[in-house]
């Protein structure tokens, strides 16, 4: 297992870092990242109701479709979870030498630091403190690049529907929002990559420069 970089990395650094893990790993995680959409396109799909504009209307399926979105958080998870296991032997099995990971999530503290849910918070809360410009940067830019290409596909593809026939409005609306998601869930990794590396950044961060013991009780 090839040690971690000691120095710090710059916000260039750790997005390149990241985008080099997501790419190294996206053929292993393209699966789970292929399960985590149909997951949610089948939520849609099976409670149209959930894509109502109407307040009423939505805050009636969610209350009738209770169980069904508990189960669709859990098995979300686990499929998150899955990813980040996956991009962490990745990870360390690379020679690419190049990698100071982080994470300000509860997710990677309780997968890779064994931290119970709460603990997880409060130290995620922890690992930010001091460096919360310097995270918000590095996890915004990402968001952005998934936002946008989720925006555009969508774009496209209402273009092509609403120039075909057979379509009724909320099909197309549906449509539109089984791309989007799709989109999103086969780019999560990316941000997860990212969100990887910034955190043990992060971890090398508070251990450098004392902002754990400075500013919260041990």
């Amino acid at each position: 297992m090839p040690e971690l970089p000691t120095q710090l990395q710059l916000v260039a650094k750790i997005l390149d870092d990241g985008i080099k893990l997501f790419i190294r790993s996206f053929p292993k995680v393209l699966p789970l990242a292929l399960a985590d959409a149909l997951l949610s396109a089948l939520l849609h799909l099976l409670i149209p109701e959930l894509n109502s504009p109407q307040p009423a209307v939505l805050i009636a399926a969610v209350m009738d479709s209770l169980i069904y979105l508990f189960l669709y958080v859990v098995l979300m998870l686990l499929l998150q979870a899955a990813i980040f296991y996956r991009l962490s032997a990745i990870l360390t099995q690379s020679d690419m030498g190049i990698l100071a990971v982080s994470l300000r999530f509860f997710i990677p503290l309780i997968l890779f630091d064994n931290a119970t849910v709460l603990e997880s918070l409060q130290r995620s809360h922890q690992l930010v403190w001091g460096n919360w410009w310097h995270t918000a940067i590095v996890l915004t830019i990402p968001l952005l690049i998934i936002i946008s290409v989720g925006v555009m596909s969508s774009a496209i593809v209402e273009g092509i529907l609403t120039l075909s026939t057979g379509f009724a409005k909320e099909q197309i609306n549906l449509l539109i929002q089984i791309t989007y998601g799709t989109v999103d869930k086969l780019l999560s990794p990316l941000f997860y990559a990212i969100i990887l590396i910034q955190y043990y950044d992060l971890k090398r961060r508070n251990k450098q420069q004392g902002y754990v013991e400075k500013h919260f009780i041990a």
